[in-house]
């Protein structure tokens, strides 16, 4: 199923437009400063894979979610199956079991608080500082669950020194309007504030022809605000934030992939009857028979204190988030089965973890830590075919499952960095994780055929890991260095979302990683910067949720979750940026994966043997290119010019051999008029400017290929100001 793909020389070097800045003089490479390490490092200094997102590239690109993120990061992919949903895939590792007593493979942190919940990890991203995403298992630094990598949002911290601002307004086609902004400053020689605010709302795109309603909306709003303490060695930040999403349903359509070996065909078992609504077959036409929507509401609060110690620091980070999820969606894309799955997710956590950052000489420091989580989630689930099923208010007939899950998990962790040379650098690391769930089941079977035994149990388990690290690098002269490492990574096990049976509440195992990565980081002559890495990483017992026929003459189908073996992917990825001219910018990265179960067997499923088949979200070719040019404006300010354009291979996403999501490509461009002053802007800027029509999650219900597309051509204009 690879498709060899043939890439321009030209992209073979690619990184971030955010390593640059643009003074008096032009373009030219600067410092980035990282905690990719839990400490403040160059970027450049590490010996480990990390793609950087400055504040800057944030804002020219657009990004607001881990969608925007996975365009401009190698070996990142995110699927949403619904925003109660989000799959995000990392170098092969992917979690899309969204149950109570699951969890994921890829980590997402917001200001080095941990996010759970599959229905909780793609936040509204305003008022950033940065964007880190460190790619490989992170078994030594982080709270858990980083088999695949961890993403690191950091915010903009309060102003103590003035105040400063910024109002971002915008309206674009499909009536979109965004009002951003923030507002930071001292309140006294110690004190200082910040509030942060993000509405954006845009009509549908697409429409559902047997109920009228609008599809593919946006309606969002997220608020932050901290306050900052300083003084004599102490600083104290503390944070609340709030984001609440309203939208209709996600638009899922039946597609005929046209899947055809000779002996095993597509069914495309509701392409006929969508067709009949939708003769055309185009994506902004929807045929499901219910109003579907999804509910979103998200609320934390954190304190992050730090003392100054003579050889450190000491910090503690305390986090408490609340969310919820409700959404009711049709599944099938086709009144000829109106398959509805409604579910409410609850969840409470809180997590506390300190950290010693200490510095024992010129070469020689270490970090050192203690880590806690506590989750509770609540998750309710049905099934149905009638189209006014609710699952709160009675079962009517419905399939339904309940989950009440609590998670506790402990960690200790420790890491050292050591200069055994002017150029030699030794870094040894090791976490030690202990994590139990405990579980209760309740299972209704009604008229349906997803769960087909009613039954209430109890089930707990624990898991643990030692996951250790090692690395060795080489520093040639001030221009970059070379590096070595071998890490590995831990996911606890958990119970599956949906047990058909009470056979299926086992517990499932944990799963492990291996990663060896040989990279190299450098900078060439001042204008140009280029890192790589060449990996391969060994997984063990990987997760893996499917829904189809398990028996081969099953007509339907049930949700599978199950420990899938062995896999392993071999990979390269590159990342640069160049500085050919004083207002000329070129970056961008490559990054390639050749993935595979090595040893996997699906039980009573229609294709059991999938030892040497591809991983599931692992496409073998992709690709970005950004070039920006300035145009000096003399008195009259200047224009930033940008055009990004990204390509993605093709990738499997469920173990049906058709079920292949197509290879898609985007273009992207902004044209930005920055006044005299520095203080104003004003921005016109087009995404998927072909019209690109793309998939961006596909499953199968019946062994039936159902799509979730991407956003059509959007296009709009902006005003930034800043004080």
């Amino acid at each position: 199923m690879k498709t060899k793909i043939m890439i321009p020389m030209a992209l073979l070097s690619l990184s971030s437009p955010q390593l640059l800045a643009n003074d008096d003089a032009g373009f030219s490479l600067e410092e980035i400063v990282v905690t990719a390490q839990r400490r403040a490092e160059n970027l450049q200094d590490i010996p480990v894979a990390v793609s950087a997102m400055s504040s800057a590239m944030i804002e020219r690109k657009d990004v607001h979610n881990i969608d925007g993120i996975a365009s401009n990061v190698p070996g990142l992919s995110f699927a949403p199956f619904s925003p109660g949903q989000n799959v995000i895939s990392l170098r092969g590792a992917s979690s899309n079991d969204d149950g109570a007593g699951t969890d994921n493979s890829v980590a997402v942190f917001v200001d080095d608080i941990y996010l759970g919940r599959v229905s909780n990890i793609n936040p509204e991203m305003f008022d950033l500082e940065r964007i880190e995403v460190l790619r490989g298992p992170q078994g030594t630094l982080y709270g858990k669950n980083t088999i695949g990598g961890a993403i690191n949002v950091v915010s903009k911290k309060p102003n103590l020194q003035e105040v400063e601002g910024k109002l971002h307004a915008g309206v674009g086609n499909y009536s979109a309007s965004t009002l951003a902004g923030y507002v930071t400053g001292p309140l006294s020689d110690n004190w200082a504030a910040k509030a942060a605010v993000s509405y954006r709302k845009r009509d549908g795109w697409a429409d559902n022809v047997i109920t009228g309603q609008e599809l593919k909306d946006d309606d969002r709003v997220a608020v932050r605000g901290q306050l900052l303490y300083s003084d004599d060695g102490f600083e104290a930040l503390l944070s609340a934030d709030y984001n609440r999403l309203d939208v209709a349903d996600m638009g899922r359509v039946p597609v005929d992939t046209g899947y055809d070996d000779g002996v095993n065909v597509d069914p495309a078992v509701w392409v006929g009857p969508y067709l009949e609504d939708c003769p055309g077959a185009d994506p902004d036409c929807v045929a499901g028979p219910t109003e579907g929507y999804a509910k979103q509401k998200a609320w934390g609060v954190s304190a992050r204190l730090s003392w100054s110690l003579e050889n450190g620091e000491l910090v503690s980070i305390t986090g408490y988030r609340d969310s919820e999820s409700d959404w009711n969606m049709d599944s099938t894309g086709s009144r000829a089965l109106p398959l509805i799955d409604d579910i409410l997710d609850e969840t409470q956590q809180f997590s506390q973890e300190l950290r010693w950052v200490a510095d024992w000489s010129d070469g020689l420091n270490t970090v050192a830590g203690l880590w806690f989580l506590n989750e509770e989630t609540d998750r309710t689930e049905c099934f149905d075919l009638s189209p006014g099923s609710d699952c709160t208010d009675g079962l009517d007939g419905s399939d339904l499952y309940r989950q009440v899950n609590e998670t506790t998990g402990y960690a200790a962790f420790g890491q050292l960095n050591w200069s055994l040379s002017e150029s030699l650098r030794l870094t040894l690391g090791a976490r030690y994780s202990y994590e139990e769930k405990e579980i209760e089941n309740h299972s209704t079977a009604g008229n349906f055929v997803v769960i087909n035994e009613t039954f209430d149990n109890e089930v707990s388990e624990s898991w643990s890991a030692f996951t250790p690290k090692a690395s060795l690098a080489y520093e040639f002269g001030e221009s970059g260095q070379v590096y070595f490492s071998v890490a590995s990574g831990f996911k606890s096990g958990g119970f599956a979302a949906a047990p058909t049976t009470q056979a299926d509440t086992q517990p499932l195992d944990q799963e492990e990683a291996l990663s060896y990565e040989l990279g190299l980081k450098t900078e060439i002559g001042g204008v140009l910067r280029l890192n790589a890495a060449l990996f391969r990483t060994e997984y063990e017992d990987l997760q893996i949720q499917s829904f189809g026929p398990r028996d081969a003459g099953a007509s339907f189908g049930t949700f599978q979750t199950f420990n899938a073996g062995d896999a392993e992917v071999n990979g390269f990825e590159v990342e640069f940026t160049w500085a050919p001219m004083d207002n000329l910018m070129v970056s961008g990265f490559y990054g390639y994966m050749d993935s595979e179960f090595t040893d996997l067997t699906v039980p009573n499923a229609s294709f059991p043997n999938q030892s040497g088949e591809d991983m599931i979200r692992t496409p073998e070719n992709k690709y970005s290119l950004s070039v920006e040019y300035i145009l000096s404006l003399q008195n009259r300010g200047d224009l930033s010019m940008s055009v990004d354009y990204s390509y993605t291979d093709e990738q499997r996403e469920e173990l049906e051999p058709w079920a292949v999501r197509p290879e898609f490509d985007t273009v992207n461009a902004r044209v930005t008029w920055n006044l005299p002053g520095d203080s104003l802007s004003l921005s016109l800027w087009g995404k998927n400017l072909a019209d690109e029509e793309y998939i961006t999650h596909m499953y199968t219900i019946a062994s039936s290929v159902v799509a979730v597309y991407g956003d059509p051509r959007t296009y709009g204009a902006s005003l930034d100001w800043r004080f």
